[in-house]
């Protein structure tokens, strides 16, 4: 009886271990697994924001629309909030035409960030 109960007072660290080692082993990031916030938030945006570098305007379509609005992208909030009755949560896209200007898509990124909307997440690029 105390030789069995000498073997489980040595098995306890090692059985501490094994467990500590399996609960570890799901832990971190494998290979095929994208990093944090390069993955999508969802399959599909709410609404999309193309940043046209050659009328410098912007066209803002819901995703299931075919033809969008073309406004100012200074006015890419409002009118997803007023006009397309967005609530802050939603999720937007943005694409650019050749010749987009990089600060243009930044502020306007930024701005829907700031009014509480979601980037579905990726680089879009639309070749006109």
């Amino acid at each position: 009886m105390m030789r069995n109960a000498a073997l489980m007072i040595e098995a306890r660290p090692a059985l501490a271990l094994a467990a500590m080692l399996i609960s570890l082993a799901g832990c971190g990031s494998s290979t095929n697994t994208p990093a944090p916030g390069s993955s999508p938030i969802a399959a599909r945006p709410d609404v999309v924001v193309t940043i046209d570098g050659v009328h410098h305007a912007c066209l803002v379509a819901l995703y299931s629309e075919a033809q969008g609005s073309s406004i100012s992208c200074d006015d890419v909030v409002p009118f997803v909030r007023d006009e397309l009755r967005l609530a802050g949560g939603s999720i937007y896209d943005i694409r650019t035409t050749p010749g987009a200007d990089p600060a243009q898509t930044a502020k306007t990124d930024a701005s829907l960030k700031a009014a509480g909307y979601r980037f579905i997440g990726g680089e879009h690029r639309v070749d006109r």
